[in-house]
């Protein structure tokens, strides 16, 4: 006898009239999905096999809450079914644009940001050719004044620098570009003002224009630059109104590489934002909706998506209501994704990949509950790979939690919206991130929590375990951690991950960073080295457990504290804290004098084999803003006399760890270790990042297997 499901086949040379039987498929994931309704009894579960090949997905396929218990399966894992949101460029003739030889062909819509050539994102040209600009003035701003008071003192125009902005020939194409403090603005130009030298955008930023910590106005390029075009090979443009191609109608502008052939040359423009929503509500959730083993690419927005209160921050009342910013607030917190999952339970994306997107890979949208996101390649993303949002009452229907993010790779993401997060979870409870490798990202790695200071948080017992996380920053952006933890988080644990290479543009450049208010946490068994401020980094908190890790080679120290209270922000146990000419715990003597930290830290191994005299354990720094905006940090109040003084790490010692391989950072220990008369649990990171198949035990990862008693077909 047969299964009690429903089996539908689809094929890339299917037939958009088939039954969808094996022998007859049915053409693409939409017309497989009607196949599924039109047989389905309430409750009955389903499977959509999809061959392997290529399926052109110009729209997204909606599932609500009707088509629960629908898997969509590659019939061949390796094999993978591609949806491709894009098509491809054909029609190509040269043209001759600001003097030089390129191709023009017709664009399949009259806006984007992202065109892929052989696979790979082209980029825009843009101006100045390397490095940036500054702003001249922005009206009522001081940009020397007050960090925190005119930190959302924004504007939608400023005044350039007499001579630095060309004249444009489609200056409403181009957006200006501003990297500052942890975000990146895109404005859009409306209008330039020669006469005053004011230049206009549609959107506001949402921060002052100024180089944050810099008493600089803020640096800025702009992006998709008719003037530039030509100038690199590799480079494109999207032609609007066809003026430049001399032609009418939308065109695509690409200068080939050498060697490239533009008669065979795959380039792909996206024509949709989005592959898949799960569109359910409260009352009629999507349950137990799989895909398997499929491969998503290439999607992107037609126009800029402006960023729009509320932000879930404290400032959202006296922001109005109908802004329209040029940034999030926060970790590109509010871009969409490429697959939108809303009121989803039990539902699963296993396997396959989403690529080439221009926005989040994944968005898991409010009552997100029980959601699997397991070996899943994500890559070239415009922003980052998950981002789970939700509702702030714990008891509400909106709540997410119980969701997990494991054993995928995540990769060269934040090509658009640099600020974003490889994983970031807002709002929710009982979540896992673990066993994933994070890389080549502008921000940070994993971020989790979203209520500032000491108020009523509903993020608890998350767990972040076992991930490889590391070149990150790149020295754009300032603030960030490769994990970094928001809010009073009873229950979380941060525990067994690599994290390293963390590099901002002139502070903050954390392994792990636990902001305001983060409280009651437990950090242990992880190695943290080679990152650009301090390995450890809490801005203000209370109860946090610190203990078996490795906190190596911060270039500014390797532990600190923004805001020293009174009370115990954390408990400093059995770490090994190794350096190269900086403290362990750095200072400032103007407001976060070391000598002011709430910590207890005893049972520590110290090691430096160049230490500052007197600071190895314990220093005050000054940091001094240059002319060019970074920051120089320079030891001034060596403290290791003071810090045995007041009672710290009595029982601690100062001695060489014996790593296996200190120069290539094998951070293990050889035997014979002083760290074994400390009890110290030595942190083995080798497993970090994704594990075997056959190790992944989530209850819905087993793979989704063919009928046995699958009935005879005529």
């Amino acid at each position: 006898m047969s299964t009690d499901r429903i089996e539908v086949h689809v094929a890339p040379d299917g037939s958009p009239y088939a039954d969808g039987s094996r022998g007859y498929p049915a053409n693409d994931l939409e017309h497989g999905l009607r196949l599924v309704r039109a047989r389905r009894e309430p409750g009955q579960r389903a499977v959509i096999w999809m061959s392997g090949g290529e399926y052109p997905h110009a729209e997204p396929v909606v599932f609500t809450g009707g088509d629960s218990f629908t898997s969509v399966v590659a019939r061949d894992a390796d094999d993978p079914p591609l949806l491709r949101g894009s098509v491809r460029i054909s029609g190509w003739r040269p043209v001759s644009v600001n003097g030089v030889q390129a191709w023009a062909a017709p664009a399949p819509r009259t806006g984007g940001r992202r065109l892929y050539v052989g696979g790979v994102a082209a980029p825009r040209p843009r101006f100045p050719r390397d490095g940036f600009l500054r702003v001249e003035e922005q009206d009522g701003l001081d940009p020397a004044g007050s960090f925190v008071g005119t930190l959302f003192d924004g504007a939608a125009s400023f005044r350039y620098v007499d001579g630095d902005i060309p004249e444009l020939a489609q200056p409403e194409a181009v957006e200006v570009v501003v990297p500052h403090y942890w975000v990146q603005e895109r404005m859009p130009i409306t209008a330039i003002d020669r006469e005053t030298r004011t230049v206009t955008s549609s959107l506001r930023s949402i921060f002052a224009l100024r180089d944050d910590a810099a008493a600089l106005f803020a640096r800025y390029y702009l992006d998709n630059v008719a003037e530039s075009f030509g100038e690199v090979p590799g480079e494109w443009y999207l032609d609007a109104t066809g003026a430049l191609a001399g032609a009418s109608g939308p065109h695509v502008l690409y200068l080939p590489l050498e060697g490239q052939d533009m008669t065979d040359l795959d380039v792909r423009m996206p024509v949709t934002d989005a592959f898949v929503e799960l569109a359910g509500t409260a009352q009629d959730p999507v349950r137990e909706v799989r895909f398997e083993g499929i491969r998503f690419a290439e999607a992107d927005f037609a126009s800029v998506p402006p960023a729009m209160p509320p932000f879930g921050v404290r400032e959202d009342p006296q922001l109005p209501a109908d802004g329209r910013y040029a940034a999030d607030v926060q970790a590109a917190s509010t871009v969409p994704a490429a697959l939108r999952f809303t009121h989803a339970r039990s539902c699963a994306l296993i396997g396959g990949a989403v690529e080439r997107v221009g926005g989040y890979a994944l968005s898991l949208g409010a009552g997100s509950r029980g959601t699997l996101v397991s070996g899943v390649r994500f890559t070239d993303l415009g922003a980052g790979a998950v981002r789970s949002g939700g509702g702030i009452d714990a008891l509400g229907p909106d709540y997410n939690q119980a969701n997990e993010v494991s054993d995928c790779l995540i990769e060269r993401g934040g090509q658009v919206y640099p600020n974003t997060v490889a994983v970031l979870f807002q709002h929710g409870s009982h979540n896992v991130i673990a066993h994933n490798e994070i890389r080549d990202f502008f921000y940070s790695g994993i971020s989790v929590g979203w209520m500032w200071d000491y108020l009523h948080s509903p993020s608890e017992g998350n767990r972040i375990e076992g991930n490889h996380i590391h070149d990150l920053g790149k020295g754009l952006l300032n603030d960030m951690g490769g994990v970094y933890l928001l809010g009073i988080a009873p229950g979380t644990v941060v525990r067994g991950n690599h994290i390293h290479d963390v590099e901002c543009a002139n502070y903050g450049g954390w392994g792990i960073y636990l902001d305001e208010g983060s409280s009651h946490v437990v950090i242990e068994q992880n190695v943290v080295h080679d990152v650009s401020s301090q390995s450890y980094h809490q801005h203000y908190g209370r109860e946090v457990m610190i203990r078996d890790n490795i906190w190596a080679y911060g270039r500014s120290g390797q532990v600190s504290i923004t805001r020293p209270e009174e009370h115990v922000s954390f408990t400093f146990h059995r770490n090994i804290v190794v350096s190269e000419g900086m403290p362990a715990f750095v200072g400032y003597p103007d407001h976060r004098d070391i000598r002011n930290f709430g910590i207890d830290s005893d049972l520590n191994l110290f090691w430096d084999a160049t230490p500052i005299p007197g600071a190895e354990r314990a220093a005050n720094a000054a940091r001094e803003t240059r002319a060019d905006g970074s920051v120089g940090f320079e030891i001034v109040e060596p403290l290791d006399d003071e810090w045995a003084r007041l009672g710290h790490d009595r029982h601690s010692v100062t001695a060489d760890p014996l790593f296996l391989d200190a120069e290539s950072r094998d951070l293990r220990v050889r035997p014979g270790s002083p760290v074994d008369a400390l009890g110290i649990r030595v942190p083995d990171v080798s497993t970090a990042g994704p594990r075997p198949t056959r190790e992944r035990r989530h209850p819905l990862a087993a793979p989704t297997l063919p009928d046995p008693f699958r009935p005879i077909e005529g």
